[in-house]
């Protein structure tokens, strides 16, 4: 059997769960998952293997509706990843009040892109609001498929795959088939701690802190010791991700330390600290 392999780009506005469905098409975490919004800083690319096909996922940051640097600096990553492939996945997030957003962006895509809607979280709204909401989007762009799904249970997901399966075409597969991203070692390990700062910290600081995996040493029992520094603007960051009597860190390094021992499928000793750096 031939094998096939393509690139497909995985656009939208932010949080309208991007991530959450590379991970579910790839069957593993690859790219981190927030209730904050704008989480993916980078492009990460998710590998997905579906018979002879190999997939390869661009996931992009999320588009801002901001004059921000870093939101100009965001956009273009994601039109950089979407410019590398002719095949894209819309997503929208159907529970939204307002698509005004999406459509605008839509409408910048290139008509010679073969682009698939993706209805997200299907599950939060009745039906015949679903259609109403795929009416909006089919008269703003012909489409190639209509998916409804909701990437957090997974229904739907496999449909996506199986027919991005079969439109990718004739081509050797670029990476290896136990591999499902190219990011490394050090930049996936500290994504993770980094989601979990999201999740204790949401509320009390910017998200603009930045993790690094500054070590990570194999042991004689076969665990391994990671080291990782976690960036911040100000000593007042600092104290906040420190808590009261260094909780606040304990915490979030051993919900980190859990998720990467499971992920990594071996016992990880975990070592954050935090560093204040203006820039």
């Amino acid at each position: 059997m031939n094998k096939k392999c393509g690139y497909v780009a995985v656009l939208g506005e932010t949080n309208a769960g991007k991530s959450t469905l590379i991970n579910k098409m790839v069957g593993q975490k690859v790219s981190i998952v927030s209730r904050k919004i704008q989480t993916t800083l980078s492009r990460t690319l998710g590998i997905a293997i579906y018979e002879n096909s190999q997939i390869i996922f661009i996931d992009t940051p999320g588009f801002l509706h901001s004059n921000t640097k870093s939101a100009e600096s965001l956009s273009k990553v994601a039109w950089d990843a979407f410019r590398e492939t002719e095949n894209i996945l819309f997503v929208i997030d159907v529970n939204k009040k307002n698509f005004d957003a999406s459509l605008a962006l839509l409408k910048k895509i290139d008509t010679a892109k073969k682009v698939s809607l993706v209805m997200n979280k299907v599950d939060l709204i009745h039906k015949p609001e679903l259609l109403k909401i795929a009416a909006i989007f089919n008269e703003a762009r012909k489409f190639e498929k209509i998916f409804m799904v909701s990437s957090i249970s997974g229904s739907g997901v496999k449909d996506i795959v199986k027919y991005l399966a079969e439109i990718v075409p004739q081509s050797d597969w670029i990476y290896a088939q136990d591999e499902v991203t190219d990011s490394s070692f050090e930049k996936y390990t500290s994504e993770i701690t980094r989601e979990h700062i999201y999740h204790r910290l949401h509320k009390e600081i910017p998200y603009k802190c930045k993790v690094e995996t500054e070590s990570y040493e194999n042991q004689k029992d076969g665990s391994i010791k990671i080291v990782q520094n976690i960036h911040v603007k100000s000593n007042a960051h600092k104290i906040i991700f420190l808590g009261h009597k260094g909780g606040k860190i304990k915490a979030i390094g051993e919900a980190a330390r859990k998720e990467l021992s499971e992920l990594l499928e071996r016992n990880v000793h975990l070592f954050l600290h935090v560093l204040v750096d203006e820039k």
